[in-house]
């Protein structure tokens, strides 16, 4: 077949689709300062300068796709103004469909909302599945200051993404942080800041109003897994029940759209995730690209690493989790792998 996209080398079989992949286009400026004030000495691996390059760290590490998203900074919801963050959306978007036009197979997108301007983020929702080759989901942050996911000011904006049946990649944004603590947010604050983010979608009720929408959580779900039973069982299932047809927290994890991204995980969270009854469909593998590399400038992937060594899945689940699952929930990327593998 002629074009055919390159497959990874470094990977028997189909290859890993990786659902938490940062991409900083050095086209934007906004994207650059993520690693230009670096105060906290993060390590991470050297971002390639352009999705050729990019595709050759891909093959070492046995990604077959990268659906690529910059990360989601607070000072754009909190210094731009809504129409600004709307245009800036739009541009960022453009930058990682540059990826995508390169090599559609072994690149995809999601597309940052601006939240929590409810006007814009649906304009440009309407603007981004307008397009000939439209994102494969969107991306939003746990929080936006004191406005959880869950608040129902944001209702229109699910019942917007519910009308296209959209993933939404949920990651945490800088929280603030407790004193007198000298590291950095992403240590603890952003596992807490997830886990509350998926109380605050479950508490609300939304994931039974936007039936079609499907949350992704980055890391393994944060805290979240750790707490569920304390707050479900223990404190807030009379309210879940009422906003959720009569089911308790533990019946919306097993019944409902939420999944987890792999990335950053431990394999002691994975017995509990199966305790919890979520389904081993609504795992995701993910590397947290580039924040791949420890303070020992070794080479992480803690996202197969971690569930392949809990011992809780089989050779099955491990493929549903590397790649199946994601072509059952982006049917871009499936209609490509059916055409090209």
């Amino acid at each position: 077949m002629p074009n055919q996209p390159a497959r990874s080398t470094a990977f028997e079989g189909p290859g890993r689709i990786d659902v938490h992949h940062h991409c900083f286009p050095g086209t934007l400026k906004e994207l650059q300062s993520e690693f230009e004030h670096n105060s906290y000495n993060l390590n991470y691996t050297p971002f390639p300068q352009g999705p050729g390059e990019h595709l050759k760290y891909m093959d070492s590490v046995g990604i077959q796709t990268a659906v690529v998203t910059p990360s989601i900074k607070r000072e754009w919801h909190e210094q731009l103004s809504p129409a600004a963050f709307e245009d800036f959306c739009k541009r960022s978007l453009k930058a990682q469909l540059q990826y995508v036009a390169y090599n559609p197979l072994r690149f995809g997108c999601f597309a940052i909302l601006p939240l929590p301007h409810v006007e814009e983020s649906i304009n440009f929702i309407r603007y981004a599945v307008s397009l000939e080759t439209p994102p494969d989901g969107f991306a939003a942050a746990t929080a936006m200051g004191k406005i959880y996911l869950g608040d129902p000011v944001l209702e229109p904006v699910w019942q917007e993404l519910d009308q296209h049946g959209m993933m939404v990649f949920i990651h945490p944004s800088d929280t603030a942080m407790p004193p007198n603590l000298d590291f950095g947010p992403f240590v603890e604050e952003f596992p807490f800041d997830t886990c509350r983010a998926i109380t605050s979608v479950i508490h609300s009720g939304i994931l039974q109003r936007a039936l079609r929408v499907r949350f992704l959580f980055s890391h393994n779900g944060g805290a979240f897994p750790y707490l569920a039973d304390r707050i479900g069982a223990q404190h807030l299932d009379n309210v879940i029940t009422k906003t959720n047809s009569g089911k308790t927290l533990r019946e919306v994890l097993s019944t409902s759209n939420i999944y987890f991204d792999t990335s950053i995980s431990s394999p002691m969270q994975y017995p509990l995730i199966r305790d919890l009854q979520i389904p081993v469909e609504h795992l995701l593998y993910a590397t947290d690209y580039p924040y791949t590399m420890r303070f020992d400038n070794k080479t992480y992937l803690a996202g197969y690493d971690a569930p392949k060594q809990s011992g809780v899945f089989t050779d099955a689940d491990m493929e549903k989790i590397l790649y199946q699952n994601s072509l059952e929930v982006f049917p871009r990327l499936a209609k490509l792998y059916a055409e090209y593998l």
